[in-house]
């Protein structure tokens, strides 16, 4: 897939305002994305792809309560950027703020996470994530493959980014601000990977 830069001069390419415009034509089971402001339907999840989603939403969720209830992690909301107007994304998961008001686009988060399916192009997954670790509050950003254990962490360190691939069950993914540690098997736990 070939990634464009926003031109407000090509009617191909769309605004946020555009998007959201949009999308409040289409029905809510249809699931809708825009980056570089091209506007992508996504493909419907598979079951595997499912269970990992909710049983890092649970494992956050446990954590958020316990060390921070000002957090709260959702799946498939959708994102902003500040100052970014052809980028508005519907990731995986999101930790959010509970003080923040808004009804499907989250204009503040402090975790994304994707989770990797064949339909997912490299190309796009890393102008994501490069979009993702633009955002001003954002610590964290995650990849899970779905069809292999594989898990990538970038993780903000002031301006800096670092990133840590992870390969096995038993690999810890650790979150520190979030006082947040779970191994692989618990995020694969339930799907054929899990062994």
């Amino acid at each position: 897939m070939t990634v464009h830069a926003f031109n407000r001069g090509d009617p191909r390419l769309w605004s946020v305002d555009q998007f959201q415009a949009f999308l409040e034509s289409r029905p809510d089971h249809e699931h809708w994305q825009l980056v570089d402001g091209l506007a992508m339907m996504m493909t419907p999840p598979t079951r595997w792809h499912q269970k990992i989603a909710k049983n890092l939403l649970w494992l956050l969720d446990r954590a958020l309560e316990a060390n921070r209830p000002d957090l709260e992690c959702y799946m498939e909301l959708g994102a902003r950027i500040p100052e970014i107007d052809d980028f508005s994304p519907e990731p995986d998961l999101l930790v959010i703020s509970r003080d923040d008001e808004f009804e499907r686009h989250a204009p503040r988060f402090f975790l994304v996470c994707e989770i990797i399916s064949p339909s997912n192009s490299a190309e796009m997954i890393e102008r994501k994530l490069a979009l993702y670790r633009g955002h001003p509050d954002n610590l964290y950003c995650l990849t899970v493959d779905q069809d292999s254990v594989h898990v990538t962490l970038f993780a903000r360190d002031g301006e800096a980014w670092s990133k840590t691939d992870l390969f096995s069950l038993e690999n810890r993914l650790a979150l520190p601000a979030f006082r947040f540690e779970t191994t692989l098997a618990a995020i694969y736990k339930g799907t054929p990977l899990a062994g």
